[in-house]
């Protein structure tokens, strides 16, 4: 593990949960307040800093980028990243990570709570309450049961709530053209396409991010299409409505009603469109706050906090926007891609030159059908750094292996004995295999010599001759040294021959006692590995 003292500044430019700070200050990283400071004082505090963390009002441009030559990570508290330029920091090298799912609980109760206020009309009925009138007929409402839901967008909350219209006795079918049908059928969905959902639903939800191809989306021609008394709700992003349209068919009576959480300009201006429709008489709506709970902002800076250190760590984030990551795969998968970067960084620890040859990856077991774009990019982040002067991290992995010639390929095998699921890399004539328990990540396997080793921190690894005393010899030269073993594997292959030692040990050994421990009679090799 990179020792704390190296994870340097993060630069905090808008309000950030006090929980996800005190996780970068427990990882010794220095955290600096721009809060509420000009534009200028943020260049001038990026000028050492190695981490941004923004929301929603801070431009990451190409100048601001151009004042952060050391920014090695820009985290967004949150979602979207439209005020990121991900394509200059990519180019730059710099990792862009979000939290694409802390939120998800969060947005998913608020579709609901937004749905339930427009079919039973409750603010309207707390407005007349408050006004001490007692008055019911004018709020008699709709039940959510036995009506048709159309979803657009079938991804993590659009999931979420299918799953949950089912329970309020719902028919739902969907709109998703990169969901596969499998994966409706298992969440109990009919996929339609967009025309049919809009002829059938009674209740339109929208949860798709703002692209080129879903901005307005739902313009005057799907409004046409919507069946009489359709109620729309919008909970995804603003632009995805055409609001003169939506404002035009509420005029009309062709849209009974619409739920708005979010808007094109926010705030939104006076006599504009978003703030027309806030305000129309036939619109519930509230001001973002889809993510907007307590347990929601706290996953965010939690999730967040963790992934900057992870990156300033020299580790693959979970949560990056600009490199491969895992889709559908389960969470203990992404354990799998931080053990591909560790093995990455053993392989020219352990191997003289091993990078000059092909390095394949194994995927093995549980992960065989995984992508392997986020293995490799993790492998690679792990290893370049000991063969290259550039800056490596998972963005830009691929773009310098191919540049300095470190090939790789990719093979998949059924499960490693006893393991359900394993990675092995091989290059030349050398195999590490490894997997990730309950308690991490761990090595299993050294050039056939059966391990199990912790995968983090300091580990001496030696191939002697497997005769008496030899542990005892080493262990009394790291005693010597003050170094600690913390644990301690040896293996064979067969009684007399070669032996190995793994030994974790608590911190580095210098190269002179790394040469005595070479100069113990019967030691064939030591490797020293750092994680």
């Amino acid at each position: 593990m990179v020792e704390s003292a190296r994870l340097g500044r993060v630069v905090i430019a808008e309000p950030f949960d006090e929980r996800g700070l005190a996780v970068l200050s427990s990882a010794g990283i220095e955290v600096v307040s721009c809060v509420g400071s000009s534009r200028d004082a943020l260049h001038r505090a990026l000028t050492d800093a190695r981490g941004l963390i923004v929301r929603s009002e801070t431009r990451v441009d190409n100048e601001l980028l151009s004042r952060a030559p050391r920014l090695e990570v820009v985290a967004r508290a949150g979602v979207g990243v439209d005020a990121i330029d991900v394509d200059a920091a990519t180019a730059a090298g710099i990792v862009v990570v979000n939290t694409p799912s802390a939120n998800t609980i969060a947005a998913t109760e608020h579709t609901f709570a937004m749905m339930l206020s427009t079919l039973r009309h409750v603010p309207a009925a707390h407005a007349s309450l408050h006004a001490a009138r007692w008055e019911r007929k004018p709020f008699v409402g709709n039940e959510l049961f036995g009506k048709t839901l159309g979803i657009v967008g079938l991804g993590r909350i659009g999931s979420n709530v299918a799953s949950r219209a089912t329970a309020f006795g719902m028919k739902v079918i969907a709109y998703d053209p990169y969901v596969p049908a499998s994966r409706a059928s298992a969440l109990g969905v009919e996929l339609v396409d967009l025309d049919d959902l809009l002829r059938a639903a009674d209740v339109v939800t929208l949860h798709v991010p703002l692209t080129p191809q879903t901005q307005h989306l739902v313009d005057a021609r799907a409004l046409s299409l919507l069946r009489d008394g359709a109620v729309l709700v919008n909970c995804a992003r603003g632009a995805v409505l055409d609001l003169a349209a939506v404002l035009e068919a509420l005029d009309a009576g062709r849209l009974r009603a619409a739920a708005i959480d979010v808007v094109p300009e926010e705030p939104p201006p006076p006599h504009s469109y978003s703030s027309r429709i806030l305000t129309h008489p036939r619109v519930v709506a509230t001001p973002h706050l889809g993510g907007s709970t307590h347990e929601a902002l706290e996953r965010i800076a939690l999730e967040l906090a963790e992934d900057v250190v992870r990156v300033l760590g020299g580790r693959p984030a979970s949560g990056a926007v600009n490199a491969p990551t895992l889709e559908g795969g389960s969470q203990s998968a992404g354990g799998f891609v931080d053990l591909a970067f560790r093995m990455g960084a053993m392989v020219p620890q352990l191997f003289a030159e091993a990078l000059r040859q092909e390095i394949a990856l194994v995927l093995q077991g549980d992960i065989a059908e995984l992508d392997a774009d986020p293995f490799v990019a993790a492998l690679l982040a792990g290893a370049l750094p000991f063969v290259s002067d550039r800056r490596v991290s998972i963005v830009n992995a691929a773009a310098i292996a191919r540049d300095i010639g470190v090939r790789t390929m990719v093979t998949r095998e059924g499960p490693h004995n006893p393991f359900r699921a394993s990675i092995a890399v091989a290059v030349q004539d050398h195999r590490l295999v490894g997997t990730v328990l309950p308690n991490g990540p761990r090595v299993v396997e050294i050039d056939g010599y059966e391990v199990d080793a912790v995968a983090d921190g300091t580990i001496l690894v030696t191939l002697h001759r497997d005769v008496p005393g030899m542990v005892g010899r080493i262990g009394s030269l790291l005693g010597d040294a003050n170094i600690n073993i913390s644990t301690m594997q040896v293996a064979r292959n067969q009684r007399g021959c070669g032996a190995m030692m793994v030994l974790d040990v608590d911190r580095t050994i210098d190269r002179e006692w790394l040469a005595k421990i070479a100069a113990v009679d019967g030691i064939e090799s030591v490797r020293l590995v750092q994680l």
